[in-house]
Parts: structure tokens; C-alpha cells; sequence
């Protein structure tokens, strides 16, 4: 808990010094391209943000399992999540994949829950709350159990 502390300090002076620089025009146009986070503390990055040109985020990578492989990626636009996808399983590629409307809310997750490459179970949202499941047992590609919350 210090070391956050100690961290979120860092971080908020370093914030007050770029504000009080930032009367100097060379300074004002600073624009980070990308930002890697070590957010365990184990001296490797396990967050990577990219950003345009404007400074607004474009992507994200992160390492959620602290496993030293980045498992999740979100792609945005105007600095808002449109869809993400996730590695749940640790084999290196996506069996996740999120949806989001214009306001960054999910609308929509799809999975692979058996490994074959093929999505199997649905779910929707509705302001970010689960309101309708589907799930395919038997392979064919189409939900044959539903679920509505």
C-alpha cells in the first residue's frame, strides 16, 4: 500500500510540474506516443498504452494473469473502447471478443469456451448489464440454450 502511495504522489507532482511548464509552447505540444506500465511492480511492463497524434488513446495491452504475456488488447476510437479481445485460456490468442457502443459501454461479448476457433456462447448487454445469453452445445454454429436476465 505505501508503494501505491508513494507512486500516486510521484505521479500527481509530476502532473503539477508539466501544469506549471506548460505555459512554454514546447511543452504544450508534448504528446505521449506511448505510455508501458509496471503496475506489479516486478520491473516488467505489463500495461502498454499507444496513443495518436492528438494524445487520445488508441490502444491498450495488457497483461492481466502477471504472467509476463500481454492477454488482453481494447481498441479505441475518440478515446472510447469499440471492441476488445481476450486471451482467457494462455495459449497466446484470443478466445474473448467485447463489443462497445459509442459511449465505451459493452453491448456484446462473444466466446470460444471450447478451444475449437469457433465462438460458442453469446451475450448481450443493455447499459452494461447482461440481459440475454446464448450458448451452443452441440457445434453447429447456432445457440440451442438461452438465457434471459
Amino acid at each position: 500500500m505505501k508503494k501505491l502511495v508513494v507512486v500516486c504522489v510521484c505521479v500527481a507532482a509530476m502532473i503539477v510540474t508539466l501544469v506549471a511548464q506548460a505555459k512554454t509552447p514546447e511543452v504544450r505540444k508534448f504528446k505521449p506516443k506511448e505510455i508501458k506500465i509496471d503496475r506489479n511492480y516486478d520491473g516488467l511492463a505489463d500495461r502498454t498504452e499507444v496513443y495518436d497524434e492528438k494524445g487520445i488513446i488508441i490502444k491498450s495491452e495488457t497483461d492481466t494473469n502477471n504472467d509476463g504475456k500481454m492477454d488482453e488488447w481494447v481498441f479505441y476510437e475518440k478515446g472510447n473502447p469499440v471492441k476488445a479481445e481476450k486471451d482467457t485460456n494462455g495459449d497466446g490468442k484470443a478466445n474473448t471478443f467485447l463489443t462497445y457502443d459509442k459511449k465505451g459501454v459493452m453491448i456484446k461479448s462473444e466466446i470460444d469456451t471450447n478451444g475449437d476457433g469457433k465462438t460458442n456462447e453469446w451475450v448481450y448487454y443493455e447499459k452494461g448489464i447482461p440481459v440475454k445469453a446464448e450458448k451452443d452445445t452441440n457445434g453447429d454454429g447456432k445457440p440451442d440454450n438461452w438465457i434471459v436476465y
